[in-house]
């Protein structure tokens, strides 16, 4: 693959392939001549305009046939799996300028002949052009960078190849008017592919020496597998999110199985892995479990708020331990709050206490949502002893009178402010929950 400076590398080939191409033609009934690959607002035109052939990479789009090679690129941990290729296709304008009458539309006939009959460029090319001494050379960048070379260019595993592209008139003035430049005659060429890898690194596996243990092959099952669908709370499927002490349904396909089935709560976020046994009994399409309560020992500090992805775990006798799909559960803050009452049009401090326990990177985006008002703590505390809740405080500032509902967010999960009561359940708010200024 080429590196960093394969851009520059394509513009250097294509002015020296011009350059060479117009030498050999001994064009000096028109005089001198240059090739240059500036920007058209840079070259000089009027009176004093020399003859001139301008090489100009005008944008840059991705190349659909290599743009999706090596994908996913990175697992959900953000851990590199693959080393994807940048894949870019290259736009450039040629644009031909004259001293005298009709200098500039030969300098642009030779310049598309040239490109004509070269539609690819060959590796040979590229070595001759971006050898020692080469015109785009590492030296000129700082850093790691020094050390590239173009040349790798013409090692990349597909050769470079030229097209011609015939903008409208429209396009063109509107090219030209955002260069803010006059307009010279031009053609435009497309250059594909260019192909820009670092030097990372990817994880690879290592050679297989045994397919199984005793290296007796795979094992068929003539059964479905365990497929989870989803995790809801057991009586109340419609809350949007679980909290501890809630008793749980989990929905999928396969879940009879002989073996012993647990729930697996993943949170990439904390760094938290909990494992809950699923109960006996049950069907092949539901099973039960129930988070550990508040005062369950080590529950506040073994779990966390957050998005977690779920997975079944079978542990079978005989076999792997193996694991099914994910799907997602959210887990929000069940709190406390003191005082539920204070005097209307008077600041005061507002006590919260959480469980789950905050973690250390959550406190920077709590915020207590009282009534309609955000508020920002004024202090965290998070106890040494990991049984006991965090405690948050918050300055509430002079409201009117009225009833205000409290929710605690953390990493974007809110507190669930309801109750449910009757069969089937109604809910309603949680006056626990909220504080009423009188």
């Amino acid at each position: 693959m080429s590196t960093a400076l394969a851009i520059a590398a394509v513009t250097a080939t294509l002015k020296d392939l011009l350059n060479e191409g117009l030498l050999n033609h001994d064009l000096s009934s028109i005089g001198s001549f240059s090739v240059t690959a500036q920007p058209p607002d840079r070259i000089t035109t009027g009176n004093t305009e020399a003859n001139q052939l301008n090489v100009f990479l005008y944008q840059m789009t991705p190349n659909l046939g290599w743009r999706n090679v090596a994908l996913p690129s990175r697992d959900g941990r953000g851990q590199r799996l693959t080393n994807p290729p940048l894949a870019l296709d290259l736009h450039y304008l040629i644009s031909a300028y004259g001293s005298q009458d009709l200098n500039a539309e030969v300098l642009l006939g030779y310049a598309m002949q040239l490109l004509h009959e070269t539609p690819v460029i060959s590796r040979e090319q590229l070595r001759t052009v971006l050898g020692t001494p080469s015109p785009v050379d590492g030296t000129i960048v700082p850093g790691r960078f020094g050390t590239l070379s173009a040349e790798d260019l013409a090692d990349q595993v597909e050769l470079i190849k030229i097209t011609p592209v015939y903008p409208s008139a429209d396009e063109l003035s509107k090219l030209w008017t955002a260069m803010q430049s006059r307009y010279r005659p031009s053609m435009a060429y497309l250059v594909s592919v260019v192909l820009i890898q670092a030097e990372g690194g990817a994880r690879a596996a290592p050679p297989v020496l045994q397919r199984g243990a005793g290296d007796r092959g795979p094992e068929a099952m003539a059964a479905p597998p365990t497929l989870l669908q989803a995790v809801r709370h057991a009586s109340l499927p419609l809350l949007p999110a679980l909290r501890l002490g809630d008793d749980l349904r989990f929905i999928g396909t396969g879940l009879a199985r002989a073996g012993t089935l647990s729930a697996v709560f993943t949170n990439d976020r904390l760094g938290l892995t909990q494992t809950l046994a699923l109960d006996a009994g049950g069907s092949g399409t539901e099973r039960s479990a129930s988070l550990p309560a508040d005062s369950a020992p080590g529950a506040v500090a073994a779990w966390g708020v957050g998005l977690y992805s779920v997975s079944i775990q079978a542990d079978e006798p005989g076999r792997p331990i193996w694991r099914s799909n994910s799907v997602a559960a959210v887990i929000a803050p069940r709190i406390t709050a003191s005082p539920l009452a204070s005097d209307a049009g008077a600041a005061f401090t507002l006590t919260i206490t959480c469980a789950p326990r905050l973690q250390p990177r959550q406190e920077a985006g709590v915020r207590l949502i009282f009534g309609d008002t955000e508020l920002v703590p004024s202090s965290i505390d998070t106890p040494a002893d990991t049984t006991l809740p965090s405690t948050i405080e918050f300055e509430v500032p002079a409201l009117p009178a009225g009833n205000y509902l409290l929710r605690l967010r953390v990493d974007g999960v809110d507190s669930l402010p309801v109750l449910a009561a009757g069969s089937p359940p109604v809910f309603s708010f949680d006056a626990a929950q909220s504080v009423q200024l009188s």
